[in-house]
């Protein structure tokens, strides 16, 4: 491959490739995330660590402090509310092994929800190797 090519392809993995994997449902999310910690990046590569509580309760980290709230799986889209900054549902496409991408929830042509194109934010469990594409690490 050139090297014009090889540059070209890793520029979009960083900065913009959409989610390939598959829409996860309820169960399978609050598998996936209760009693973990999430380590992640947001679209705009700001970096961010969340921790899901066993009883519901949420801990949030990143470069500007921290914030409590709580956590939920809501028709199909994973919810995180805080004490201190806004929160919201997202869908959510698991990515390879431990990979999880976020989507704003956007109204559809039949008006039901459905994912943003861009995705929002992709995290990884802390306790494995990530499988998403991401930017150089930051300690939080």
């Amino acid at each position: 491959m050139h090297w014009k090519t090889a540059t070209a392809a890793l520029l979009f993995l960083v900065s913009g490739a959409q989610a390939t994997g598959s829409r996860m449902a309820d169960g399978d999310i609050d598998k996936a995330f209760r009693g973990v910690t999430l380590d992640g990046v947001y679209h705009d590569g700001t970096f961010f660590s969340e921790t899901y509580f066993e009883d519901g309760t949420i801990r949030y980290h990143d470069a500007q402090g921290a914030d409590s709230g709580d956590w939920s799986v809501r028709e199909n889209m994973f919810c995180t509310f805080y004490e201190g900054q806004q929160g919201a549902c997202f869908f959510v496409v698991r990515d390879g092994k431990n990979c999880f991408t976020f989507f704003e929830p956007v109204a559809g042509p039949d008006g039901k929800s459905v994912p943003r194109e861009d995705w929002t934010s992709r995290g990884w469990n802390r306790q494995e190797e990530a499988t998403c594409v991401k930017p150089p690490e930051a300690i939080i």
